[in-house]
């Protein structure tokens, strides 16, 4: 498939975004509320920060009116950050990066996931890693998290790539169903849809956050726009955290806007998400550049300097104003 030409027919759509949404200023003043429309690249736990930002109006108390936007998929969304329909998208660092190596202006301004959210499961008859030599393993699309991850699980179990098969079969519901069909012997998943294999019998074999840093869900922008918006995305960053802090915090009211935006009704498997991504946020949302590095090797761009795509110097500002801090308590 060619990737740019997909990138272009699907930003011909997204452009067209702020005029359905209504005019977005793109510059305000300390006393001005900016409205930002932001992307994020799929519906599952990782998001919840994201949704309780939005919710409870968290960034809205720092000079930021924020409007949210499913664009599934992370290329689609680095294309509309680019074509100016959006100020920033939530998604996975993969994609900002494999854009960024081949000359987009982006860069990774926080990051709520250094490692991958995700557990690869397999058929009941299958129980142990090495009872997928030979087998066939369901991934979304080549160069994204879900080969990442499946190589990083080889990679720990001594295993040879060339042990295994990777087929692209889609996203989540595709890979599912393949699983269920027998197309595929396993896939990489995460919550809610562990749950719901769990209870299909399916094994979980490993969580991929075990292997190692991988840097994932991140908030992304253009330099352009950082440069000349430095106080939006501030105030943006500003709501994350305290979001990060309500879910960590306050599970019930977590609880109630994760089934909202889920639409899964199955009250433990709501729970059962919430427990799986509260735990893995940090306090801060930095960057490590560990994570960004490994993405990078697995693009074959190991030689290139990871601290050449990430912007830390909000998060650095944030922290030095005691924000973190003032939230959690000494």
């Amino acid at each position: 498939m060619d990737e740019t030409r997909t990138w272009k027919r699907t930003l011909s759509v997204l452009v067209m975004l702020p005029l359905a949404l209504g005019t977005l200023s793109r510059s305000g003043s300390a006393a001005e509320v900016t409205r930002f429309l932001v992307s994020y690249g799929g519906t599952a736990g990782y998001q919840l920060p994201l949704w309780v930002n939005k919710e409870l109006g968290f960034s809205k108390k720092y000079g930021v009116d924020l409007e949210i936007i499913l664009i599934q998929a992370g290329s689609p969304n680095i294309q509309a950050l680019l074509g100016g329909s959006i100020q920033l998208t939530q998604t996975a660092a993969s994609s900002a990066l494999l854009g960024a190596i081949r000359g987009a202006p982006v860069v990774i301004v926080a990051t709520l996931e250094n490692k991958l959210p995700m557990q690869l499961i397999s058929r009941p008859e299958i129980k142990e890693p090495h009872q997928l030599r030979g087998k066939t393993i369901g991934i979304n699309r080549f160069g994204g998290s879900n080969d990442a991850a499946v190589l990083m699980a080889v990679k720990a179990w001594k295993m040879d790539p060339k042990d295994i098969t990777m087929l692209q079969t889609g996203g989540t519901s595709a890979r599912m169903a393949a699983l269920l069909s027998k197309k595929v012997d396993a896939t990489v998943q995460s919550y809610p849809e562990i749950f719901e294999a769990r209870k299909l019998g399916m094994n979980v074999l490993a969580d991929i956050g075990d292997f190692g840093f991988y840097t994932n869900t991140s908030n992304i922008v253009t330099r352009s726009y950082l440069q000349q918006n430095r106080l939006a995305v501030k105030g943006f960053i500003k709501g994350q955290i305290e979001g990060m802090h309500y879910v960590k915090t306050n599970k019930e009211g977590s609880l109630k806007i994760l089934k909202k935006h889920l639409q899964v009704t199955d009250v433990e498997a709501v729970e059962g998400t919430y427990e799986f991504f509260a735990k893995r946020l940090p306090r801060s949302p930095r960057t490590e550049l560990e994570g960004i590095k490994n993405i990078l090797m697995s693009n074959n761009a190991g030689q290139k300097n990871s601290a050449e795509f990430i912007d830390m110097s909000l998060i650095d500002e944030i922290e030095r104003e005691g924000f973190v801090q003032k939230l959690y308590g000494p």
